[in-house]
């Protein structure tokens, strides 16, 4: 079973840190994992839209730029990113070819379409081997 970040503080431990410019109506939501610490990288992120809003694979990015907070964990790299978009939603999907081996991973997404469309949201994943919390 694969353990995930979950985007508030809480019986997990584990926090994300959330910078968003001004009220807005782009969402981002949690982080869903879809691999364990050693397997290739594979994860989406869910993006809402309001009504009018645009977003394709130019405005968006992953930052590897660290806050001062997570400055000492490693960000994702060599990932491969690509966008789905279904109406108002959008998902990003990550994928790396390489395994991963670092047990604590940053994932900070960064949204920049245009003057009115701008976010990011820094993500902490934690992953553990497969199987591992089966018993």
């Amino acid at each position: 079973m694969i353990k995930m970040i979950r985007c508030a503080a809480g019986a997990a431990g584990i926090a994300a840190a959330v910078l968003a410019g001004g009220a807005q109506a782009l969402t981002v939501g949690d982080i869903q994992v879809k691999s364990g610490l050693g397997d290739n990288f594979k994860a989406s992120i869910p993006v809402t839209l309001a009504a009018g809003e645009d977003i394709n694979m130019a405005c968006v990015k992953l930052d590897d730029t660290a806050s001062m907070k997570y400055k000492d964990v490693p960000p994702l790299r060599g990932y491969t990113m690509k966008l789905e978009r279904n109406g108002n939603m959008a998902t990003v999907s990550l994928s790396t070819l390489v395994q991963v081996s670092e047990p604590v991973i940053r994932v900070n997404l960064l949204i920049r379409c245009g003057a009115k469309v701008s976010t990011s949201r820094e993500f902490l994943v934690t992953q553990t081997l497969q199987g591992a919390d089966k018993k």
